[in-house]
């Protein structure tokens, strides 16, 4: 007898992922969570009574016996967990379900699910969720197949058209898809069923497609293997008169309570005695349940609560064996070797990219490599003091942490905001990559705008005959800016290139002021400069750029005016004519 295929659910926030789950379930989980997001990972056994009672008749038209158990859903919080649910040489999940917002079709997590899912080589059945918000829509029956005949043609062209939209939008990704039951060949296209989550239709379904297709065309993956239990940490928790237990899929093999736990870690691979295997009831969330039935042993596909006599250091997302101590040696190499492949490329300097398992962490690294952010440290875990204070000391655009769907420690938090560092927190990665660009390119903005106030600013001055307030000494007359902008501390000089003075300070009626744009009349204190010897009242005088201020300004070209730019050029070229070789220093 086979084993259940392990489907996950994935999908864009609001989509509709849980409560669809909860709808086969008969449970309300979704009323739970936070916003009615999925915040853990889940795993729900839907028994085989349990699809033959919702698909009902439907189930005939598969002409062929169903000799599977059940299906093993997986509840992905955001689409980049189901990374976490992985093996050596891709996903344990043997067939997903996208769901796609009817209305809204393939959004930015939904483009995201779609690569991981290509990435994965991972089959899948898109669910067209929310079918009930089809204006006109009526609801009479739980199938979609009985319910469609009941539309009128208006309606069922308006889901015609919504269906279409969605081809072309998955077309786009190379993947040929279509209604269901329009579909001539399930392995040359992806079967969309249109549902609703709200009222259950559709669901029959999409449980009788997702059957049929597991045992028709995934028979190979869904044999049993003898030998040590394979598994992947869904999630690490605190659990009252338990200690550090770890929930858990098993997909191949057999777990057993006298086996030896070999387990990976950030340190590498660690062993434990197993106390406990803890199975979830049929149709509970094995996060939820806590009428756990202890068990001798669990065979592969199942969820399972393990609790050990010591758990130190286990990451979600690491692979676990259950071995005896004939193939302990054996099981120990297969979780380093697996532990070798989400060896991350890291530099000397750069971000800190933290996540809640190693899976998300690939995902979160994918993404980060591909937007060509540096990263010096990439782990599972919250983050910590440590993290800050590895960022502490890198430039500015590093000083940053990217984390997703993890916290962070009290002390972290108290720390955060007296180093005021970053942490960009989010349970979508494509956010926190945005968020991260988007400050770091503000700080780069910021330090470019604090890089033009510290060089000379190109600009052209008229001295005010009426305006001379002192002769030398410095000289004070006021003068107007023509043409750039006129900062303290620059040099000025001649229209044929002699060097007047320093400009010490401008003042706006009687105030000193750190700039003056041009059209502004102000009084200039020159220290070196005498009025009738070094310059004449009237003359028009210009800044004196330094090579390493001309240079500067090349790269900060795009934060000057258009005065400015003119007033440079003529800089340049009176420079240039006393010196060809100026610019190179």
């Amino acid at each position: 007898m086979p084993r259940q295929p392990i489907l996950s659910v994935l999908g864009h926030v609001d989509s509709g992922k849980t409560t669809i789950l909860d709808e086969i379930r008969e449970s309300r989980i979704v009323e739970g969570e936070a916003g009615g997001i999925t915040q853990m990972i889940g795993a729900t056994e839907v028994p085989i009574n349990t699809v033959e009672k919702v698909c009902g008749g439907l189930l005939d038209s598969l002409e062929t016996e169903l000799t599977i158990p059940g299906l093993l859903f997986i509840d992905t919080p955001g689409h980049a967990a189901f990374s976490s649910l992985r093996k050596r040489g891709g996903s344990i999940s043997d067939i997903a379900v996208l769901v796609i917002d009817i209305q809204e079709g393939v959004q930015p997590q939904t483009e995201e699910a779609i690569k991981i899912l290509q990435e994965s080589e991972t089959p899948f059945v898109v669910a067209l969720n929310k079918v009930d918000t089809i204006p006109g829509w009526q609801n009479e029956d739980t199938c979609f197949t009985v319910n469609i005949k009941s539309q009128s043609d208006k309606v069922q062209q308006k889901l015609d058209e919504k269906i279409y939209e969605v081809m072309g939008e998955l077309n786009e990704y190379d993947i040929v898809a279509d209604r269901f039951d329009r579909i001539d060949s399930f392995q040359e296209k992806v079967a969309m069923v249109p549902t609703s989550a709200m009222t259950g239709e559709g669901l029959p379904e999409l449980l009788m497609v997702l059957a049929g297709l597991s045992q028709n065309y995934l028979a190979d993956r869904l044999e049993i293997h003898e030998g040590m239990g394979k598994g992947t940490v869904l999630e690490v928790s605190e659990q009252k008169g338990l200690g550090t237990t770890l929930d858990a899929i098993i997909y191949d093999g057999t777990a057993k309570k006298e086996d030896i736990l070999v387990y990976g870690t950030s340190e590498g691979v660690k062993t434990t005695k197993i106390r406990a295997l803890l199975e979830p009831r049929p149709l509970e969330e094995i996060r939820l349940d806590k009428q756990y039935q202890e068990v001798d042993q669990i065979k592969p596909a199942a969820g399972v609560k393990i609790s050990g006599q010591d758990l130190k250091g286990v990451m979600s997302g690491s692979p676990i064996r259950t071995a005896s101590k004939e193939n302990l040696k054996e099981a120990k190499e297969e979780v380093r070797n697996e532990l070798e492949t989400t060896e991350f490329q890291t530099t000397t300097e750069g971000v800190v990219v933290k996540a809640d398992s190693l899976g998300s962490l690939e995902a979160m690294m994918r993404e980060v490599e591909k937007a060509e952010i540096p990263v010096q440290k990439a782990e599972v875990g919250k983050v910590t003091k440590g993290d800050l204070i590895e960022v502490e000391n890198e430039e500015p655009e590093h000083q940053a942490i990217l984390a997703f769907n993890t916290g962070m420690t009290d002390q972290t938090a108290e720390m955060e905001q007296e180093k005021d560092i970053p942490i960009f927190s989010s349970q979508v990665i494509y956010e926190i990559i945005d968020n991260y660009q988007t400050w770091k390119n503000q700080l780069q903005e910021e330090q470019r705008e604090k890089a033009l106030k510290a060089v000379t600013r190109p600009a052209e001055i008229r001295t005010m005959p009426q305006h001379v307030f002192r002769q030398s000494d410095p000289a004070v007359i006021g003068v107007k800016v023509e043409k750039g902008a006129l900062t303290p501390g620059c040099t000025l000089m001649s229209k044929n290139g002699e060097k007047i003075g320093t400009l010490e300070s401008i003042q706006e009626d009687g105030e000193s002021i750190e700039e003056a744009p041009k059209g502004t009349q102000v009084a200039a204190s020159i220290r070196g400069a005498t009025i009738g010897r070094t310059f004449e009242k009237g003359d028009h005088l210009l800044t004196d750029i330094t090579t390493k201020d001309y240079q500067r300004l090349q790269e900060l070209e795009d934060l000057l005016s258009a005065g400015e730019k003119q007033v440079l050029k003529e800089i340049v070229e009176i420079k240039d004519e006393k010196n060809p070789h100026w610019k190179i220093g």
